[in-house]
């Protein structure tokens, strides 16, 4: 859960004042890309998947502090890892996938030193919603706006923020214009990025009942508006009115809670919603009011503060939020979201590749496809990757999201034909594109009951159960 500086106190009141705020970051800051990941972890010393309490989470990160990584803590029990930023060419993103998986064994060893065990899904299936209030950890924060969530959105959405646990690739564009074309691709390919990295056991809240669906996508739509696709996104023909449309949704979005004139939070609720429009009332439209109204919106694709290494706000990035954690879904994750999103050859490979599949390029037209795609995916019925994507541009009969995955395979394999030290890892995502093998689908087959994936939770802890850490590899400065 982002943080924001309570004491910026500049009033806003318009969508030309917010715009300032979305201003072109340093050329320095821009044309980089960066990768978190958010790992659940169990306690099974007793011999039964538990949450960690919140005191264990804190000293283990406490302990990867020492290390010098600034280990962040997700509500309960989940444990997150930023990567240093670098550019999203081939190389760079070479060097960074060694970071990643020398950096995330750290985090893995760190956490057995601790008595804790990485699991390989987004969700720990065996974890209630009341197992995880139960262990949360202590933040203001985090304490008011769950409070807050109880009161203003369905039940099922107080899941995401407890439950469940992501990969998220950033970007730092340019401008705004840059940042429409890379949110144009991004959002063509969440779909496939939801289902190809898919890592959920089958299985939540300790229920045997097997599910057809994909949880952590499908909660994200409890906010209304303000979760999945943005309206804003789809709704707008170019840069400038994608950065308005934006700030109206920014303007409008329900926020869990707000800040005083001391800097002190008072809650949402039901009865006493609150929107940042709402705040001018009472003189409360200022700059870190709007910036944690922002952090409120819940898009696939995410526009947040770009921050320097002091922590000050110096532009806008955006946020590649589709794929589950997992072992393999870092790796994953990173190397299709740099083939595709930035500008290059294989973005524009990309381009002509969703005109195949129906797609103008114009978010307005292609609205119901951006939809139908996504509610495909999420609705899967056990399909998995075997869905509806896209329409032929001449008949308008569906098309196949494996298709498009097959032809999403090439263009990843051509963006790092060059960089065989990748070989295996193009390989592993390749495999998935090709075959549709997502982790979920094998875990489907593997686990007939909660039971099943509990137990392989508990072997998966045993010592001789765990993995080798990784031979090490070419690092990159931090």
């Amino acid at each position: 859960m982002t943080d924001v500086q309570t004491n910026k106190t500049r009033l806003i009141a318009s969508i030309d004042d917010a715009r300032a705020l979305y201003a072109p970051p340093p050329a320095a800051f821009t044309g980089k890309m960066g990768v978190e990941v958010e790992m659940p972890l169990i306690d099974a010393r007793r011999g039964k998947p538990e949450v960690p309490t919140a005191a264990e989470m804190e000293k283990l990160q406490a302990a990867l502090r020492k290390k010098g990584f600034d280990a962040q803590l997700e509500p309960a029990g989940v444990l997150e890892y930023a990567s240093p930023a670098t550019t999203p060419d081939a190389p760079a993103v070479s060097r960074l996938i060694s970071v990643l998986r020398e950096e995330l064994a750290t985090f893995t060893k760190s956490a057995e030193d601790t008595g804790f065990t990485r699991v390989p899904f987004s969700i720990v299936p065996t974890t209630t919603e009341q197992d995880a209030l139960d262990k949360i950890v202590s933040r203001p924060r985090l304490q008011v706006s769950i409070g807050a969530m109880k009161d203003i959105f369905p039940p099922d959405t107080l899941r995401l923020p407890l439950l469940t646990s992501a990969v998220q690739v950033s970007f730092s564009p340019k401008d705004e214009n840059e940042m429409f074309d890379m949110a144009r691709r991004a959002y063509a390919l969440t779909p496939l990025l939801m289902a190809a990295c898919n890592s959920l056991s089958g299985y939540v809240v300790n229920e045997d009942e097997k599910l057809g669906t994909l949880p952590r996508a499908k909660y994200y739509q409890g906010y209304g508006r303000a979760g999945g696709l943005s309206e804003a996104f789809l709704k707008a023909t170019n840069g400038k009115e994608f950065i308005e449309n934006h700030i109206r949704e920014v303007f409008d979005a329900p926020m869990h809670f707000a800040y005083d004139k001391d800097g002190n939070l008072f809650p949402a609720s039901k009865a006493k919603p609150i929107t940042f429009a709402g705040l001018a009332a009472a003189g409360l439209n200022t700059q870190s009011n709007y910036e944690l109204a922002e952090t409120f919106l819940y898009n696939d694709i995410k526009i947040c503060n770009l921050r320097d290494d002091t922590g000050n706000v110096v532009g806008k990035r955006m946020e590649v939020r589709g794929a589950d954690s997992g072992i393999d879904q870092p790796v994953m994750a990173a190397l299709l979201s740099a083939a595709i999103v930035p500008a290059g050859p294989q973005a524009k490979a990309f381009d002509a590749l969703l005109k195949d599949y129906g797609f103008t390029g114009n978010p307005v037209e292609d609205a119901p496809l951006y939809k139908s795609a996504r509610e495909a995916v999420v609705n899967h019925g056990g399909k998995f990757m075997d869905v509806d994507f896209g329409k032929d541009p001449q008949t308008g009969a569906a098309r196949s999201l494996r298709d498009f995955a097959a032809d999403v395979a090439n263009i990843v394999a051509t963006r790092y034909e060059k960089q065989p030290e990748l070989a295996s890892d193009v390989s592993r995502l390749v495999q998935v594109l090709l075959t549709g093998d997502c982790d979920a689908k094998l875990f489907s087959q593997k686990f007939d009951s909660i039971k099943d994936a509990s137990d392989y939770m508990l072997a998966q802890a045993k010592p001789e159960n765990k993995p080798a850490a990784p031979a090490p590899r070419m690092m990159m400065g931090k």
